[in-house]
């Protein structure tokens, strides 16, 4: 499956009382942000940067930071399954658990979605309307959920010895996936390219191994400690609308 690829936290300093995490990776410029349902803060810098230059660009977003942080504790629910702010420039879009900052651009020709440095660049067609701007981002999660989805339902298919015959991937308000056993096809929530890559994971382990056992039972969760151990951690942070 596809995973981002993670780094661990440098080190961590707290600004007007609030923690700020530090992480290097291999960025051009430093990003920061804010991440739901706690409000944590993050900067992502290049490698090599100065801690001095990280605090003071940190500082002088200070505004931003707490506003930020107050949406997401004054509205913890807005994170779950299904939310979405409205898309606007500089606000937060999550893909696979990071969040990256919006950037929309309006220009002649077909739309399309690129990701680079920690932003994400949405080019729209001129005067493009905020229903069709947020059709296009979900049409891109659904794209983006069912090319991770295929690649993670073969490597399991070959591990428990079962196979799907159809993926279908569509965006859904209460659900995280179902399985048709009778078919043995699989539907997924494109919400999903939105969170941690272990989230997927562990939502076509479960419904791969309803092909196997109708219900929830003793076998059924035999076999789903088997293939994730960790799956009741995963639950708890996917009920709780963590992306991480």
């Amino acid at each position: 499956m596809f995973v981002m690829t993670k780094t661990s936290v440098a080190y961590s300093f707290v600004l007007s009382a609030i923690p700020v995490e530090v992480e290097y990776r291999n960025v051009k410029v430093i990003r920061l942000t804010v991440h739901p349902p706690g409000g944590r803060v993050g900067v992502t810098a290049p490698p090599g940067t100065a801690r001095d230059t990280i605090e003071k660009f940190a500082a002088s977003k200070i505004k931003w930071i707490e506003k930020h942080r107050e949406r997401f504790l004054n509205n913890p629910a807005g994170t779950k399954l299904g939310a979405a702010e409205p898309l606007r420039n500089r606000c937060t879009v999550y893909v696979w658990g990071v969040g990256h900052e919006l950037e929309l651009v309006e220009r002649r020709g077909n739309s399309k979605i690129v990701i680079k440095d920690g932003r994400m660049t949405m080019y729209v067609p001129p005067l493009c309307p905020k229903i069709k701007k947020q059709e296009i981002l979900d049409r891109w999660y659904r794209r983006t959920l069912k090319e991770a989805a295929t690649a993670a339902i073969k490597k399991w298919e070959a591990v428990i010895g079962v196979e799907v015959k159809k993926l279908y991937v569509r965006k859904m308000k209460s659900h995280w996936g179902s399985c048709n056993y009778h078919r043995q096809t699989l539907r997924l929530n494109s919400e999903l390219a939105k969170r941690n890559p272990e989230y997927l994971d562990y939502v076509v382990v479960h419904e791969i191994l309803h092909i196997i056992e109708r219900g929830h039972n003793q076998n059924f969760y035999r076999l789903l400690n088997q293939y994730v151990p960790a799956w009741k951690a995963i639950r708890k942070k996917m009920n709780s609308g963590a992306v991480q």
